[in-house]
């Protein structure tokens, strides 16, 4: 899929240029100053799949450990294959299709392979890495999604920023990879993210590096830094974990007083029945304490996941008191879950209501928009260009808030915003409202994904140590739900095991496991 969509890229991003700088082609568009910042966010999550499975096949010590075994076992074979009734002139074949498997996907080279494609094609006239206009755009988009990802990082607003950082890194490495420049003072500004972010979590027990990462992939721009430097944001991965062991304990009163009362304001504002003329004020209540829930479950899980998964990534070890904390914190996050599904009923209910008042809010907006192009009667065929993308954006509004539609939004308004239709102070509001729009259209899978607590199958070392905790101070173990619900998570992922005749087999040891530590 991903190589399917860098050829269509590579051909999109070319033609798009070859139509833009010929003067005696017929424009499909007037593209400049239009900037698809949205199709490269796309690309940079199809990068960080690639990234991903990566970092899957590196730390996956059993599976090396098997295939390793596995080759020596066919030695024996190729040795005598009378023995094992296997044709001669069948082995080399085999030996060879494992060897390719080998290096495209147990090899770590995954990403590799996809950023090292010959991307010019002479035969077609195509030359991609010669094109200065689509070098100078990519960069461009780089850039500005970096921006925002470095302004929101680690900032209590954060929602899906270190998702975007990992994008922008794989993006960073694409570029470099077809045009051969390095823009140093970016790949500085990529390094420093990591003395405040050192690893980012791509999935379950995954743990992601990013400056092992950038020195890795672009070795030319590695070079060019401080090795001093370099050093220096290693070992704040060290520092990061002192730090945090010294403020869990903090961080799980912080969210216990955080999450109890904006349980309770749930409850409250859900409780409430709703008064006809103040409509639109209650609606933007629920959907502010909505986001706001989503807001903390973020925040939490990436405390718990970060923090248990770089303490097993670097074989540190961890005291009692910083797994009682993280056990706590995985608990208020189950509870903000819980919360969102005991009121699913008003929360469905409220998601349609909200999702209608925000169309209705961007659709205002891009209508102040449009009479302002209409109004201005100097005509060109850019102009047009604006107002057929707000024409479009307004249709894709008027309707259910699919992902689809909602894309087609981010797109139109990447030409319509050009000509100085929208003012300074009308863009920043439209902009908060889709972002919120995203997030209670997509409500239920954003709790399900910030909640999910699936990586504490890899962590349920720490299960007996919190048992204990609940035992010995038993006037809260009504608590222990949650814990349960938690380590419930992983079942689905056990349910596509592989490894197994029957994956029932896993879920029974697994149930056995958590039983038999619950019943001593």
């Amino acid at each position: 899929m991903c190589f399917a969509l860098f050829a269509s890229l590579k051909k999109w991003e070319c033609a798009k240029c070859f139509l833009s700088h010929f003067r005696g082609a017929t424009k499909i568009i007037e593209s400049s100053g239009v900037h698809f910042q949205v199709l490269y966010e796309h690309l940079g999550e199809l990068l960080v799949v690639l990234i991903t499975l990566d970092e899957i096949m590196e730390n996956h010590c059993t599976l090396k450990d098997h295939w390793k075994m596995y080759k020596r076992l066919l030695k024996s074979v190729h040795h005598n294959p009378g023995k094992f009734s296997i044709p001669e002139e069948k082995l080399k074949p085999f030996e060879k299709l494992l060897l390719k498997l080998e290096g495209q996907l147990l090899d770590g080279m995954i990403l590799q392979a996809c950023v090292e494609q010959r991307f010019d094609d002479p035969a077609e006239g195509v030359a991609v890495s010669k094109n200065s206009a689509f070098a100078e755009e990519f960069a461009f988009n780089i850039r500005s999604i970096f921006t925002n990802v470095e302004s929101k990082i680690g900032e209590p607003s954060e929602i899906d920023q270190r998702d975007k950082y990992a994008g922008v890194c794989g993006l960073f490495v694409l570029h470099f990879h077809i045009f051969r420049s390095v823009d140093k003072k970016l790949y500085k500004a990529l390094l420093d993210v990591c003395k405040k972010v050192p690893a980012v979590t791509l999935i379950a027990n995954i743990i992601w590096f990013p400056d092992t990462f950038l020195t890795a992939k672009v070795p030319a721009a590695a070079k060019l830094m401080d090795k001093k430097n370099l050093q220096a944001i290693k070992a704040q991965r060290d520092t990061y974990l002192q730090q945090r062991a010294q403020t869990l304990t903090k961080d799980v009163q912080s969210y216990y007083v955080f999450v109890t009362s904006w349980m309770m304001k749930m409850e409250s504002i859900l409780s409430k029945e709703h008064k006809h003329d103040k409509l639109a004020e209650d609606h933007n209540s629920r959907c502010n304490v909505f986001v706001q829930g989503i807001l903390y479950a973020y925040s939490i899980g990436t405390i718990i996941k970060t923090t248990m998964n770089m303490y097993m990534s670097m074989q540190r070890p961890m005291t009692k008191t910083s797994v009682k904390a993280l056990c706590r914190l995985v608990e208020l996050l189950k509870a903000v879950e819980h919360t969102f599904h005991r009121r699913s009923m008003v929360v469905a209910d409220s998601v349609s209501l909200i999702t209608l008042q925000l169309q209705s809010q961007a659709l205002n907006a891009i209508s102040t928009a449009k009479k302002r192009v209409i109004s201005d009667k100097k005509y060109s065929e850019q102009r047009l260009d604006v107002l057929s993308s707000l024409v479009l954006a307004e249709n894709a509004l008027s309707g259910p808030s699919t992902k689809e539609r909602r894309l087609v939004v981010s797109l139109a308004l990447c030409v319509g915003t050009q000509l100085k239709t929208f003012k300074d102070e009308e863009q920043l509001p439209l902009q908060i409202v889709l972002k919120k729009l995203d997030l209670i259209s997509e409500l239920s899978e954003r709790v399900r994904l910030q909640c999910d607590c699936s990586f504490l199958y890899w962590h349920r070392a720490v299960f007996p140590i919190y048992l204990d905790d609940v035992y010995d101070n038993a006037v809260d173990a009504a608590r222990i739900h949650y814990m349960f619900s938690a380590l419930r998570d992983g079942v689905p992922c056990m349910l596509h095991a592989k490894h197994l005749e029957s994956c029932d087999q896993l879920l029974q040891c697994f149930d056995k496991e958590i039983m038999d530590v619950f019943n001593e």
